[in-house]
């Protein structure tokens, strides 16, 4: 359930369309613009790497990992009405 759960904020599903197409480091995605503030980001990609949705893969860089692609497309195609 903490696993969907971190899927249900509409700033975690933008951050993950924005890591689906590679490796972004914090400071691509803070000057995105709309999805907050830098403490605010980092407090949603904390949620993302726990619940496993994304990984950091160096310092300040993050991916959504190969194996957890298709989950995700698999979460996001069943939730839509």
């Amino acid at each position: 359930a903490s696993t969907v759960a971190a899927l249900s904020h509409p700033v975690r599903l933008e951050l993950l369309r924005h890591l689906l197409s590679g490796v972004r480091t914090t400071a691509e995605l803070v000057d995105i613009g709309f999805l907050g503030t830098t403490g605010q980001l980092h407090h949603h990609l904390r949620q993302l790497v726990s619940a496993g949705w994304v990984r950091q893969t160096a310092r300040g860089a993050y991916e959504v990992p190969a194996a957890r692609v298709v989950p995700l497309f698999a979460c996001l195609t069943g939730g839509q009405r």
